[in-house]
């Protein structure tokens, strides 16, 4: 069963090709997984700003494709002030890919990129992932910061660079409309959550819809969070990016709540975000805040053993977002068995229950987040068995074995049929 992915990243040969070693993520585990199956002959393409020939990387093929005007600053600024895209050469260059390659099935990771155009270009079957959903978040963008607000206390530098919020969330509804392109013919979409199933019935009406999870990063599976009472200060954690929609302003105001309004000591660290993040920048000063003083410590990006470290040495894990499917970070600190505070937002009633495994609160309501942290940290017992019980789930959800046998699965009944 030859099959051919199109993904965001080089998966695996993020290290060969000197990339970013926690780029990659799930896929990179579910790879890793499906090149156990002697029937599977498994190739990735993705796009680079390098001029690279094929290669084969342990047991996988590679295929990048060259993605013109990324090699300079230049090229790139006139792409962004054009909001050019290259879809039709792009596309051109997939489909050559799909002719060397031959493949029985193409499965697509993800809508945010122009991969799923190449269905209507190839009688041989397409699957498409669902990871987010660009239209949902257009919807969502500006639910935390408002518009006005946003573009006012941006640096002129992200202006003049054609990088600020007006540019960037005129790129994204340009991309939703390509997203719907994609999703309206398509035959076969795998998601995993109540979330997308729902938002695929709409946008892609005449597809079967199949389950399939996702394959954690392996280190992930051998700790757990084992502590038996919480310290005399309350440590918080928070792995973001630096988005309009992930809930920064979220955090800035609980914290700010959480001061002026209880005797709790707490320190609530956020990893992925520096002090030079576009998105702290702009809160920073629509709030006119020091984050020193809320007792917010920005982490910036981390390693993947750093993380870990630091979740196991956290009380609590804050999921704020304003929308999410299923993201990677919550699965991870739910594996890990931590107590979690997650918005009721997009997928995250999928990925736990209320009560059981978790604490869920309206998202964009900052008392309420505080409410829920003050919740914990006054009934540990009560944490303790919510980390418990999401280990349990997390564990069930993100089983190796379960998941690679889902795709199999999925992979025969879409070739057969």
């Amino acid at each position: 069963m030859k099959v051919l992915w199109f993904a965001n990243t080089p998966c695996s040969a993020v290290g060969k090709l000197g990339m970013n070693l926690n780029s990659g993520g799930w896929l990179r585990s579910l790879e890793e997984e499906l090149n156990k199956v002697s029937e599977i002959e498994l190739a990735i393409c993705f796009y680079t700003s390098q001029n690279l020939v094929p290669f084969k990387y342990n047991c996988t093929k590679f295929y990048p494709v060259l993605r013109r005007g990324r090699k300079s600053k230049i090229s790139r600024f006139i792409k962004r002030f054009l909001y050019s895209s290259d879809d039709e050469h792009e596309i051109t260059e997939l489909i050559k890919v799909i002719k060397l390659f031959n493949p029985g099935l193409i499965h697509v990771h993800g809508t945010e990129e122009n991969f799923g155009l190449v269905q209507y270009f190839t009688d041989i079957p397409v699957v498409i992932s669902i990871q987010g959903n660009l239209n949902s978040i257009t919807e969502k963008y500006f639910s935390g910061i408002p518009y006005s607000i946003a573009t006012s206390n941006e640096s002129l530098l992200y202006k003049l660079a054609c990088a600020s919020i007006r540019h960037s969330f005129s790129q994204l509804k340009k991309y939703a409309e390509r997203e719907r392109k994609i999703l309206i013919n398509a035959k076969y979409i795998i998601g995993r959550t109540d979330w997308d199933r729902r938002i695929t019935s709409v946008l892609s009406p005449n597809s079967i819809y199949f389950a399939g999870n996702e394959i954690l990063r392996s280190a992930f599976y051998g700790n757990i969070w084992n502590k038996s009472q919480f310290g005399d200060t309350i440590q918080i954690i928070t792995v973001s990016k630096s988005s309009m929609y992930k809930g920064f302003e979220a955090i800035v105001s609980t914290a700010k709540i959480l001061k002026e309004n209880t005797n709790l000591k707490f320190v609530w660290k956020v990893i992925g975000l520096g002090e030079k993040s576009n998105i702290v920048k702009i809160v920073r000063k629509w709030k006119g805040v020091n984050f020193g003083n809320l007792n917010i410590q920005l982490l910036g990006a981390q390693s993947e053993n750093v993380v870990i470290e630091t979740l196991l040495g956290s009380d609590i894990y804050c999921q704020p977002s304003h929308i999410e499917n299923s993201p990677n970070s919550l699965c991870e600190a739910m594996i890990l068995g931590m107590p979690v505070i997650a918005t009721f937002a997009g997928g995250t009633s999928s990925m736990l229950k209320d009560k059981k495994e978790g604490i869920l609160v309206q998202g964009g309501d900052s008392y309420s987040l505080a409410g829920a942290i003050i919740e914990l940290t006054c009934n540990f017992k009560m944490a303790r068995e919510l980390g418990d019980a999401a280990n349990i789930r997390a564990t069930q959800r993100h089983n190796t074995k379960s998941v690679k046998e889902e795709y199999l699965e999925i992979y025969k009944i879409i070739i057969n049929s």
